[in-house]
Parts: C-alpha cells; sequence; structure tokens
C-alpha cells in the first residue's frame, strides 16, 4: 500500500521479478497484482546441493499489490475497497516515496517522506476507529435492551473500549499486547493495525541520508511488530529483470553484494512471525513454513494430516550439523540426530523427519 506515485508496484515487481505495467496514475480501487514468491534461503540451497534431489522446493510469501491510495478525494466508495483488499491481508507493506521526479510529480507537491508516513499511518487508525466506533454504538444498544449474551457482550465492548483509547491516541491495535483470546475474538474485524506493518521507503539510485530517515521512522512509529527498511525499488526491478548472470555482472559492477529485495523478502516472513524447518532426501528438499512456537506435531500436520494423526515421534537435528556429518545416516552414526515427541517446540532451521503409524 502507499500514495499514488509512491512506486507501489516497482516494488512489487522487483520482490515478485513480475513484469506488471508500471503507470503513473493507477485506477483507484481496481484488481490488484498478485504473486507467490520464494523466499531465498541459504539453508535450503546447500542442503539441496549435499542431498542432490529431484526437487528443491522454498518457502513462500504472496504479495498483493492494491491498486490505488486510501487518498481518493473524497469517494467513499474507492476507499471501502481498497480497505477491504488491504483487510485481507496477514501482514501490511506501505511504501513511502523518497525520490524526486519530474518525469513521475509527488501528488501532494513535494516529497516529504515523513509526512507521508504520518499521514498513511493516521489513515489505518481512522479505519480502524470508524469500525470500533460503530460496533460500540451498537453494542452499547443491545445491551441496553438485552439482545446479546452479558458475559461475552460486555467482554467484548470492555475489549473494544481499550482500543478505541489507544486509536484516539494514534496507538495502533498491534502494540497493545492484546492475548491470544483476545486477539481471536478480534479476527472477524481484520483491524488494519492490528496486523504487522512494515514501512518500506522507496528510494532512488542513491542512499544518501536514508539511515537517517530510517531512524526517524522508528522513533515516529515504535510500537511492536514494526520495521522500517528502504530498498531502490527503479534499480532492484531492472535487475530483477535481467538474467541471472547479466544480473550478476551489473551487481559486480555497482558494488551490489546482495540485491535488497532478498532482505525485504526474509523480512516480510519474519514479521509474519513465521519460521522455516526443513525435510531433505533424494526426491525433494523442502522448506515449510510454520508459526514461531509450534510444535513438532504442528510440523507434522503441514506436511500431511496423516503424519500429526498418527505422530509417534520426530526426529531432528540441525541443518549446520547435518551438512557438517555429511549425511542423514552419518548424523545419526554420530548420534546428533534427536528424538523429540509432540510437545517439542520446532526451531527455524530444523531438519525433521517424522515417524508415524498409519
Amino acid at each position: 500500500m502507499g500514495l499514488a506515485s509512491a512506486g507501489k508496484t516497482t516494488v512489487f515487481n522487483a520482490l515478485a521479478r513480475a513484469k506488471v505495467e508500471v503507470a503513473t496514475f493507477a485506477a483507484p480501487g481496481g484488481e490488484p497484482h498478485r504473486a507467490v514468491v520464494h523466499v531465498p534461503d541459504t539453508r535450503l540451497d546447500r542442503l539441496a546441493a549435499l542431498f542432490k534431489p529431484k526437487k528443491v522446493t522454498p518457502a513462500e510469501v504472496r504479495y498483493v499489490d492494491v491498486a490505488g491510495s486510501l487518498q481518493t478525494d473524497g469517494n467513499a466508495a474507492q476507499s471501502a475497497q481498497i480497505i477491504g483488499q488491504l483487510r485481507n491481508a496477514d501482514a501490511l507493506l506501505m511504501v513511502v516515496r523518497t525520490f524526486a521526479s519530474d518525469v513521475v510529480p509527488h501528488p501532494l507537491g513535494q516529497v516529504d517522506p515523513l509526512r507521508d508516513l504520518k499521514m498513511l499511518h493516521d489513515e489505518l487508525i481512522l479505519a480502524d476507529l470508524t469500525v470500533v466506533e460503530k460496533r460500540l454504538e451498537r453494542l452499547e444498544k443491545d445491551l441496553r435492551f438485552g439482545k446479546s449474551g452479558p458475559s461475552e457482550a460486555v467482554h467484548e465492548r470492555d475489549l473494544l473500549v481499550q482500543i478505541k483509547a489507544a486509536l484516539d491516541t494514534g496507538r495502533p491495535i498491534r502494540d497493545l499486547g492484546l492475548s491470544d483470546a483476545d486477539l481471536k475474538a478480534l479476527r472477524s474485524y481484520a483491524f488494519l493495525t492490528a496486523k504487522p506493518l512494515m514501512v518500506l521507503f522507496n528510494t532512488g539510485d542513491s542512499d544518501e541520508g536514508v539511515e537517517e530517515l530510517i531512524e526517524q521512522a522508528r522513533a515516529l512509529l515504535p510500537y511492536a511488530q514494526t520495521e522500517v527498511t528502504a530498498l531502490a525499488g527503479r534499480l532492484e526491478m531492472e535487475l530483477a529483470e535481467l538474467e541471472p548472470t547479466e544480473a550478476e555482472e551489473f551487481k559486480t559492477a555497482l558494488g551490489i553484494e546482495e540485491l535488497g529485495l532478498t532482505r525485504i523478502i526474509q523480512l516480510s516472513y519474519r514479521l509474519l512471525q513465521l519460521i522455516s524447518f526443513l525435510t531433505v532426501g533424494p526426491d525433494e528438499c523442502r522448506a515449510w513454513t510454520i508459526r514461531q512456537g509450534s510444535t513438532a506435531v504442528d510440523a507434522a500436520g503441514v506436511i500431511h494430516t496423516d503424519l500429526a494423526r498418527g505422530f509417534i515421534r520426530a526426529e531432528v537435528v540441525d541443518w549446520e550439523a547435518l551438512l557438517a556429518a555429511g549425511g542423514w545416516t552419518e548424523a545419526k552414526r554420530q548420534g546428533i540426530v534427536r528424538s523429540e515427541g509432540k510437545s517439542y517446540v520446532v526451531r527455524d532451521g530444523d531438519v525433521i523427519n517424522i515417524l508415524f503409524s498409519v
């Protein structure tokens, strides 16, 4: 998401290695662009080099490029459509422009990243506040006339009153430290400020002054589950369009060790509180996605429900230890493969083999 001409589609193209047409003014509320992006993972690459499988399957993140901006000149229908699309996301990536351009003028006349960031954040706060106020009004009416179950309705009202107090001061819901039970109760609202937020400054080819800007943005939004970073969107998009060999030559010439988009994709993954466990073998080496804090039986269920249903135990080894051993059989011989039960909390980078009964 972002203001018009912030370079949202440019960033999307860089992340997705797509070639969506970059228009100066996108049609507000139009059909969003979607892409499934592989999460770069050197652990998987190195394990695949050892096991030489027929297939390598990385983890994935799905990106959606929402057409238009919340700033729709008072068009309530367009604004509602855009907000509806944002509510379907698990996290928000807010693109904020820092580059100047005579060809693509800033819609507000002057480039001011911190102004734009505050404006966009305030729009998210306002969208949630509107929902909270309407729901509180309805709840109060239902409680007054006995139309709602008292205990559930009172708890919901008290929770929304707490949220309203925070939103009134500009504090997002994700910063309140709500319990899992409360977050589950709020899930149907799909509050925008409850979602993790990544602020991405879309820079020109020069990164001069960007680090200071990032620090200022962090001071402006000192909230939980909020990340601030930067990307030279146009440059990264152009590099992503090249053949790998040609891209490497340009990176070397420009002194770029790693594409910024790799960092952004990995940061997206972490912001969603996701980790990867790995499975290896001659048929496939694969990174599987689970939430932080998931157990071995949860991991088994991600692979297949039958594995979770018939779970006996998990054989677990750290990916680096497996590489150092030179293979699964040798790792077992060295005694570094552990046997773990259902309640074992999976760690990022665990290589797991599930034993189960049919």
